[in-house]
C-alpha cells in the first residue's frame, strides 16, 4: 500500500489532532520500514498504538528505534567515573528501565511487545549522549518508508509516551511526494539515524539490550496467542460479502427484495432507502453478485462509483475493500489517479484481471480527463449513483455513462425538490424503484430508532416581520411575470427567496428559545443544533450562537461547518461521540454522508423547505447506537402572532410564510411517537390561516 493514498497533516498539534489517530495508526497500516530516534518512550504510548503496530507486523514491517532510558538526572550524572562511562553502572539503569517498563505495561500490551520482539519485527538500541554532549538522548525524528520507497518524516517535540497526548506538543511531517524540500528533510533525518544505528554518531553511545532484559517481555508472549496473524489466509480470488453484514448468510429482508428486483430489472433501478438503513451494504452486495455473474460468463467489470463528497467517496473505499475490492479513487489532481486508471483498465481489456472498480467523486466524474478514460473502455460497465438526488443537475446529467448496461442509484430522497424536469432525467436514467423502504419502514422495522418531535413556535419581531412583508411584495410581483422573466429578473428573484429563508433562519426570538430548552434539558451530550448560513453585522449567525451556547450555558461546544478541513472534522466526531463535546452546531456539513449514530437530541434552528434537507438530517438523527433507544427533535418554527390575528384577517404574507414552515412540521410530526401532541400544538394556529388542509 502506497503512501500517497493517504491525507496527511503537513503539522500535527495535540491541541487539534489526536496524534496516534491522525497519523502514526494510518502511517504504520501502509509503512514496511519504520525508524524512529525518540527521547522518551512509555507504556501509553504502546498501548494507544497497538493497532497499527499490529497491521504493521502483519504486513512484515520492521522496526528500528534508538530511544533514551528513563533515568533521573542523579542516575545520569553517576554513569561516569573519571570521565568515561561506567558500561557496568549504565547496564543496571538500563535493565531497571526495562524494568519498569515491563510492570507499567498492562498483560495484553506487554505480550503485544514480546511478540513485536519476538518476531523480529521491532528491534531496540539505548543511546545515551557522550563526549561534548553531557546531557540525554532528547531527538524527536523518525522516518517510515512503504513497498514503493516512498517516505513520511516527521520531526517535533513529540515523545512516544502517554503524556504526550495531554501535553500540548507538536512536530512536522515530510512527504517525498510532496516537494523536493520533504525529500531533502527526509534524507537528513534518515542520514542521522543510520548514523546513530551503526555507531558511527560521535557523540552518541548506543547499547543494545540484553537479552534478560528482553526475555521478559517474550516469555509473556509465549504464554498467549499472537496479537497479529503473520500467515493471514489468502485474499479471496473473487469479492465476496462480509460475515459480519449477514444472518444466516443473508442480508435484512427488504435488502435482498431490493436486489432481486433490481437483478430481474435487468440491472437497472434506484433503491429509495432511508439514512441508515444499509444502502452502501445493499449495493455492495448486488455489485458483488453482478460481479460473480459476469465472471461466470467469462466476461469483465468495470465499476464505477459516483458520491457527491470526498469523504463519502474515502468511507466507499473502505467498505468496498471489506467486500474485496481495489478501488481507484479518482479525484484531487489527474495526476493522482490517471496512471493507475489506466494501467488497471488496460489488464482489464486484456483480461489479465476481471473487473476494475472506480471511485470518483461528481466534480471528477463530469471532467473530461475521467470522460476520456471512461470513454475509452467498451466492457461491461456498472454505474453506482451514491445520493443520486444529486445527478440531476444539468452538468452531471450530460455526464452520466451513456454506455453503462447496468445501472444502480442511491437515494434517501428521489424527488429533486423544485426539479420536475430533472426528476424525471434521473428516472429515465437509472429507471424505476425497486425498493421502497423510507423512514416510516425502517422505523417500524426496528432499524432506525423511534423519535419524540417538538415544534418549537416563534414569532418574528415587528422589524423582521416588516421585513418579511417587504420581501414577500417584492417576491409576489416577480412571480407574477414569471412567464416572462429573464435571466437578470430570474436571478433577482432566487436573491430574494433567499433573502427571506435566511431571515426566518435567524429570527431573533430562535436564540432565547433555544438557551431555555438546553436549561431544561439538565446534562447535554450528544446534541445536533442545525443552524441557517445567515450573516448579521459581519457575524456568522452560527457564531452567535455558539457564544451563546458556549459562553453563557458553559457547554463544551463547537462548530461544524465547511471552514473545518477533514482531519478537523474527524477530530471533532470523536470527540463528540466520546461526549468530550456536548453539542455540535452544523451549517449543512451533517445532511448527507457523515455518520453521527450516537446522537440523541437536535435542535433545528433554521431549514430550507427542500424536503432533501430535513429529510436527511432526521435520518442522521434516527440512526441506532448502543444504549440509545429514541431520538429527540426540536423544530423551531416561525409562525404569525395569534393575538395580532385575531383583530384582522390573515394576508397571503402570513399564509406564505406558514405554508413554507408547514411541510417539514407535517413530515416530522406524521411518524413522531408524539404526533398527536405534536399535531395539536399547531392546529389553531392553521385554523387562524385557513391552512387546516395542509
Amino acid at each position: 500500500m502506497s503512501f500517497e493514498t493517504l491525507k496527511l497533516p503537513f503539522y500535527v498539534t495535540t491541541s487539534e489532532h489526536e496524534p496516534v489517530a491522525d497519523f502514526f495508526n494510518p502511517v504504520l497500516e501502509h509503512a514496511q520500514q519504520y525508524d524512529i530516534a525518540v527521547g522518551y518512550f512509555s507504556s501509553a504510548w504502546m498501548r494507544d498504538a497497538a493497532h497499527g503496530m499490529a497491521t504493521f507486523a502483519l504486513n512484515g514491517g520492521k522496526a528500528r528505534w534508538v530511544i533514551s532510558p528513563e533515568i533521573s538526572l542523579e542516575d545520569f550524572e553517576s554513569l561516569q567515573v573519571d570521565g568515561q562511562f561506567s558500561n557496568e553502572r549504565i547496564r543496571e539503569l538500563i535493565s531497571r528501565s526495562y524494568e519498569d517498563l515491563y510492570e507499567h505495561l498492562s498483560q495484553y500490551t506487554r505480550e503485544a511487545l514480546g511478540w513485536l520482539l519476538h518476531d523480529g519485527v521491532l528491534t531496540f538500541k539505548v543511546g545515551i549522549p557522550k563526549n561534548r554532549l553531557s546531557g540525554i538522548l532528547h531527538a524527536k525524528q523518525g522516518i517510515f518508508t512503504d513497498e514503493f520507497g516512498n517516505r513520511v518524516g516527521f520531526q517535533g517535540s513529540y515523545n512516544l509516551t502517554g503524556g504526550a497526548g495531554t501535553n500540548w506538543e507538536a512536530f512536522s511531517v515530510f512527504c517525498d511526494w510532496k516537494s523536493s524540500e520533504s525529500q531533502e528533510r527526509n534524507n537528513h533525518i534518515a542520514a542521522s539515524f543510520d548514523r546513530m544505528w551503526r555507531g558511527l554518531d560521535p557523540n552518541l553511545a548506543l547499547f543494545d539490550p540484553s537479552s534478560a532484559d528482553l526475555e521478559r517481555f517474550v516469555s509473556a508472549a509465549r504464554d498467549s496467542s499472537r496479537h497479529y496473524d503473520l500467515f493471514p489466509p489468502e485474499k479471496p480470488s473473487s469479492p465476496r460479502v462480509p460475515e459480519h453484514f449477514l444472518t444466516n448468510g443473508r442480508l435484512r429482508g427488504y435488502q435482498e427484495e431490493g436486489i432481486r428486483k433490481w437483478f430481474k430489472n435487468n440491472g437497472r433501478g434506484v433503491l429509495h432507502m432511508a439514512t441508515g438503513t444499509g444502502k452502501t451494504v445493499t449495493a455492495l452486495t448486488a455489485v458483488t453478485r453482478l460481479n460473480d455473474f459476469v465472471a461466470q460468463k467469462n466476461g469483465q467489470l468495470c465499476i464505477v462509483v459516483t458520491v457527491p463528497y470526498q469523504h463519502l467517496a474515502e468511507q466507499w473505499a473502505g467498505e468496498a475493500e471489506e467486500f474485496g475490492f481495489e478501488p481507484i479513487l479518482c479525484y484531487g489532481g489527474v495526476n493522482r489517479w490517471m496512471e493507475e486508471c489506466q494501467r488497471r483498465l488496460n489488464e482489464l481489456r486484456s483480461k489479465a484481471t476481471q473487473h476494475v472498480m472506480l471511485i470518483a467523486v461528481n466534480a471528477s466524474m463530469a471532467d473530461k480527463p475521467f470522460q476520456s478514460v471512461l470513454g475509452s473502455f467498451d466492457g461491461n460497465i456498472l454505474f453506482v449513483g451514491d445520493e443520486a438526488h444529486n445527478l440531476g443537475a444539468p452538468s452531471n446529467l450530460q455526464a452520466l455513462p451513456e454506455r453503462a448496461a447496468f445501472r444502480l442509484g442511491l437515494t434517501a430522497t428521489p424527488d429533486r425538490y423544485g426539479d420536475e424536469e430533472g426528476t424525471d432525467a434521473l428516472k429515465r436514467y437509472f429507471g424505476e424503484i425497486v425498493l421502497d423502504y423510507g423512514l416510516d419502514k425502517a422505523i417500524s422495522g426496528g432499524h432506525l430508532c423511534r423519535y419524540l418531535y417538538y415544534p418549537i413556535l416563534v414569532h418574528l419581531d415587528e422589524d423582521e416581520q416588516d421585513e418579511y412583508a417587504e420581501l414577500s411584495v417584492r417576491i409576489g410581483r416577480l412571480f407574477g411575470q414569471a412567464a416572462k422573466l429573464e435571466s437578470d429578473k430570474g436571478e433577482q428573484l432566487n436573491r430574494l427567496l433567499i433573502k427571506r429563508a435566511r431571515l426566518i433562519g435567524k429570527a431573533r426570538n430562535k436564540l432565547p428559545e433555544l438557551i431555555k430548552l438546553l436549561k431544561q434539558q439538565g446534562e447535554v451530550s450528544h446534541t445536533l443544533i442545525y443552524c441557517g448560513d445567515s450573516k448579521e453585522d459581519g457575524h456568522r449567525y452560527i457564531d452567535t450562537a455558539l457564544a451563546r451556547v458556549g459562553g453563557e450555558l458553559g457547554l463544551r461546544a463547537s462548530p461544524f461547518t465547511s471552514e473545518e478541513n477533514n482531519d478537523e472534522r474527524s477530530r471533532l466526531l470523536k470527540q463528540f461521540a466520546a461526549g468530550d463535546i456536548q453539542a455540535l452546531l452544523a451549517i449543512r456539513c451533517l445532511d448527507e454522508g457523515v455518520d453521527v449514530p450516537m446522537t440523541r437530541t437536535a435542535y433545528i434552528l433554521a431549514s430550507s423547505a427542500n424536503p432533501k434537507e430535513f429529510v436527511q438530517r432526521r435520518g442522521r438523527v434516527l440512526r441506532r447506537s448502543k444504549g440509545k433507544n429514541r431520538a429527540y427533535i426540536y423544530d423551531f418554527i416561525v409562525v404569525p402572532d395569534l393575538e395580532q390575528l385575531s383583530d384582522q384577517a390573515p394576508s397571503n404574507v402570513e399564509r406564505s410564510l406558514m405554508k413554507r414552515e408547514l411541510s417539514r412540521f407535517n413530515e416530522f410530526a406524521t411518524l413522531a411517537e408524539n404526533h398527536g401532541e405534536a399535531l395539536s400544538t399547531i392546529t389553531e394556529i392553521k385554523k387562524c390561516l385557513n391552512l387546516l388542509d395542509h
